[in-house]
């Protein structure tokens, strides 16, 4: 019995060190022998338990010879290479249930065999990527035994649609533009713009979640020090995009644009764009220097978000142009669509384009499905709206997701909303707050499990949850639109979310 309590503190005690405690009832959540109906490969999608990032299969061996298999799920700590596992496993002589945790190579646990016997030790020395694990195990002792398979975790969501996802960058140049952030009349207006686009196939080069820079920028947003945080940090998100991978060959797919809020970068919505591609969409995310957090262009170049100025008439000027800068972004990428000399560009179904952003960038996309017939439906994240869109509300069908009590405090929305003549939805997720629609819930989660997301303006909604509730929505909603599938599916939502309230007319 002190045995068994030691054993416990000490998994507890390098749960708090790795930054997540496997929850309660997590090793009965775990399926037993013969429940699963599906494979959970690293290239299939299964439904994992609320407290899962992930989940793994593979063989038994002994002197090389196959005697069993395992499978089971992972939850991650503070990085990919720290977390808890919990599994089933099957062998010719039994069958039964194994958990525990990993902590670098060191993986320490328990087996128990189904019928009654007393837990097992399991200790071993681990080896794994992104996609391979392979355990070698020195207890119990003598038994030489070799656990190895796939696994996929992430501390994003994983994508649940058929294709997989490949990613890739481009730098654009507007010559026509100059750029209004800065002194010199000689700068042209730049751009970086990240694709996302279903792919032929997926491998272990899987793209990094950011740059440093932009991962340094990010840390020190934090209202909270984040002293803790390597520098490397952003290596254990882990999404699920290949870098240039080839696209899907013979097929064409929708083009969303997607345009980021103001003071952030594209790369914190990964999750809420991942989730679409897997369903058959290409996703265009610009950034939009000065406007971004931070940009990182190709030759080094880091280019800092310039705030507006204190003044209250001079930062009217200043959002103004800002604004107008991140439209005429999404415009002129509209217009370099059609002629982009890539490979990728034959995949680009120029006849169904839609776009979504978050917050400012919700906005813009609001802007551009009134002011460019190629645009057929829009989309935003707790958007704020300005000027033409306000007044004559949205020309375009349009779908705004809402942070808790945003359109009774928005008097804009609330005009938007009543002078829409064209389709419009409106969805409110209990708990939800404007930076909800983001990455960055789900990666304190992990980063800094300990510090309460409303606090530090993330709500009271799981983030995991309020990703999904988005993905959802978005994609049923450009599904109806672009897709020309039944709205039905769209409108049957509020019966699956019934912390959403849902409008539309």
């Amino acid at each position: 019995m002190h045995m068994q309590r030691r054993g416990l503190y000490a998994i507890l005690l390098i749960g708090i060190l790795a930054g997540s405690v496997i929850p309660a009832g997590a090793v009965q959540t775990a399926p037993a022998p013969g429940e699963h109906t599906t494979s959970i490969g690293c290239n299939t999608t299964a439904d994992l338990p609320a407290w899962a990032d992930g989940m793994f299969n593979g063989t038994i061996s002994r002197a090389g010879e196959v005697t069993g298999d395992v499978t089971g799920y992972v939850r991650l700590g503070r990085t990919s290479q720290r977390g808890f596992f919990s599994g089933t496993w099957n062998t010719e002589t039994g069958q039964g249930r194994a958990r525990g945790f990993f902590f670098g190579r060191l993986l320490v646990g328990q087996r128990t065999i189904s019928g009654g016997s007393p837990p097992v030790p399991l200790l071993g020395i681990l080896q794994s990527d992104a996609s391979r694990f392979s355990v070698r195990l020195l207890s119990p002792p003598g038994r030489q035994l070799q656990v190895s398979g796939v696994r996929h975790a992430s501390f994003l969501p994983k994508p649940d649609g058929p294709y997989d996802i490949g990613t890739t960058t481009m730098h654009l140049v507007d010559r026509e533009r100059e750029e209004r952030f800065t002194d010199d009349p000689a700068d042209s207006r730049e751009i970086m713009l990240q694709f996302w686009y279903p792919a032929a196939d997926s491998n272990d080069d899987r793209a990094a979640y950011m740059d440093p820079e932009t991962f340094d920028w990010l840390k020190h947003e934090s209202p909270i020090p984040l002293f803790w945080i390597p520098d490397g940090g952003y290596t254990s998100a882990m999404p699920h995009a290949v870098r240039n991978a080839p696209a899907v060959p013979g097929e064409t797919f929708p083009v969303l644009l997607f345009s980021h809020g103001y003071d952030g970068v594209r790369e914190i919505y990964t999750s809420l764009v991942e989730e679409l591609v897997s369903h058959g969409y290409i996703v265009a995310a610009v950034q939009h220097p000065y406007v971004a957090g931070v940009t990182v262009f190709p030759d080094g170049r880091v280019v800092e978000h310039q705030p507006a100025p204190a003044d209250p008439g001079e930062a009217e000027a200043y959002f103004e142009m800002a604004f107008d800068s991140v439209t005429g972004d999404i415009d002129f990428v509209l217009d370099c669509l059609p002629g982009m000399d890539i490979p990728l560009q034959a995949s680009f179904d120029l006849d169904r384009v839609g776009i979504y952003g978050h917050s400012f960038g919700g906005g813009a996309s609001a802007a551009a499905c009134n002011r460019d017939d190629r645009v057929l439906a829009g989309a935003a994240l707790d958007g704020y709206f300005y000027s033409d869109v306000v007044e004559n509300g949205s020309k375009k069908p349009f779908l705004s997701l809402l942070a808790d009590g945003h359109f009774e405090r928005d008097a804009s929305l609330q005009q938007m909303w009543n002078r829409t003549q064209s389709d419009i939805y409106m969805a409110t997720a209990a708990g939800a707050a404007h930076y909800s629609y983001t990455d960055v819930g789900l990666l304190l989660t992990h980063v800094a499990p300990l510090i309460p997301r409303r606090a530090v303006g993330f709500g009271s909604i799981e983030p995991r949850r309020l990703i999904e509730i988005a993905n959802a929505y978005t994609l049923a909603f450009f599904d109806a639109y672009l897709k020309e599938q039944p709205l039905d599916a769209l409108l049957n939502l509020a019966g699956r979310y019934p912390e959403v309230t849902f409008d539309y007319k």
